[in-house]
């Protein structure tokens, strides 16, 4: 009986007074919610999964890492109300979340994060190119082939310099800019031919995406070779080559700096991340301008449009201008670096700027659990934006 009072005052409350309950007085109306985090199959648990652990040990939330290799994982997902994964670009988690997110999001339709929606095509440019051109967002302009002579027809004519991408990768460590059609055909007939091995392309373009730090690029090239000879085991397991498909980007010159605008929920948050020296690409420079009167709203605009449109919980969206200096798309993905993201605050729905310093993984845990007064403990993190060079 007196379950049945907290739960009829809690949604009184909602209804008549728009006042929500405490946590303590929420979970009261409820049974004990208990949040499931997909462990990683290879590895350790990562720091973005340890901020989830965190914000939920400080809310006193029952939390258990399930892993997919023990044989219970199927029966203890059931017991669980919310899921989260913090899915890698490694091509056995994208495999892994194939086979297990439509079973979890759609079928026993427990609550994700990222859901379904979100997910499906992360780190997969030629679907995301395909979904933002389908429902007519400002993306630039791309040509795909599955088949290698209507690949090399097209380009005989095509307008050179001319962007090249596989379709995954971060940190821009994957795209080059193709400046000779015999250049173009090369790809292309390694592309149909061999395939191309993402670990190991653009050696050259690998270097400046590490900003020469050769510390950094050493330990890079070197990894995959001490695992081989002094391990002993595969050094490309983690990825294979790509292979019958070739994806081009229309050249989009002038641009010093691309913006990366967060959408979580109803928040955004913008930055600008400027190019490289001698380069064409801004992701992974580590060179910020976080003023936020300097970034283009109508960007913020355009990327909560698409998130409501396509039912994204959490994406973040890198803009370049066009030739008539409109905002224009060249990628997207539900999973980005902790800083500087939200640290200053966010602009809501209504592009109304409100002060305050939150990480991402907080944000999606109150829209996650519907818990607004989700409190957020100070939190230190090892993220990759650690040693950025911040213009404020």
């Amino acid at each position: 009986m007196f379950g049945i009072y907290k739960t009829i005052l809690y949604f009184w409350r909602i209804k008549f007074l728009q006042t929500p309950l405490t946590i303590f007085e929420y979970k009261r109306t409820q049974k004990i919610m208990k949040v499931g985090i997909l462990k990683p199959f290879k590895g350790k648990v990562s720091s973005f999964l340890k901020v989830y652990e965190q914000i939920l040990e400080y809310n006193d939330i029952e939390f258990e890492y399930l892993d997919i290799n023990d044989l219970l994982f199927w029966e203890k997902i059931k017991k669980v109300d919310f899921f989260i994964a913090k899915i890698t670009q490694i091509d056995d988690d994208l495999k892994l979340s194939h086979h297990i997110w439509p079973v979890i999001n759609d079928y026993l339709k427990i609550k994700c994060f990222p859901n379904q929606s979100t997910l499906w095509h992360y780190d997969d440019k030629i679907k995301q190119y395909y979904l933002l051109n389908q429902f007519g967002f400002p993306v630039a302009e791309s040509y795909i082939f599955w088949d290698k002579e209507k690949a090399l027809d097209w380009i005989s004519n095509a307008k050179f310099p001319i962007v090249f991408k596989l379709k995954g990768g971060a940190g821009s460590t994957n795209v080059s800019l193709i400046k000779t059609k015999r250049h173009a055909k090369k790809l292309i007939r390694k592309a149909f031919g061999k395939g191309i091995h993402p670990h190991y392309y653009d050696l050259v373009g690998k270097i400046k995406a590490y900003n020469y730090d050769f510390v950094k690029i050493f330990k890079f090239f070197a990894k995959p070779f001490y695992n081989k000879y002094v391990k002993k085991i595969n050094a490309f397991s983690n990825y294979t080559r790509q292979k019958n498909q070739v994806y081009f980007q229309k050249f989009l010159p002038g641009n010093t700096y691309d913006t990366r605008i967060t959408i979580v929920g109803e928040r955004a948050y913008g930055f600008k991340r400027f190019v490289r020296k001698n380069d064409f690409r801004a992701s992974g420079s580590n060179s910020y301008d976080m003023r936020k009167d300097q970034i283009d709203m109508r960007m913020v605009e355009i990327a909560f449009q698409i998130s409501e449109k396509l039912n994204f919980q959490s994406m973040a969206y890198d803009f370049v201008y066009d030739e008539n200096k409109n905002p224009c798309l060249v990628e997207i993905s539900y999973t980005y670096g902790d800083y500087p993201e939200f640290s200053d605050g966010y602009w809501d729905r209504k592009l109304i700027w409100h002060d305050a310093n939150y990480m991402p993984e907080y944000l999606e845990l109150v829209d996650l659990l519907n818990m607004p007064e989700l409190k957020q403990p100070k939190i230190e993190i090892n993220s990759p934006y650690a040693n950025a060079k911040m213009i404020k």
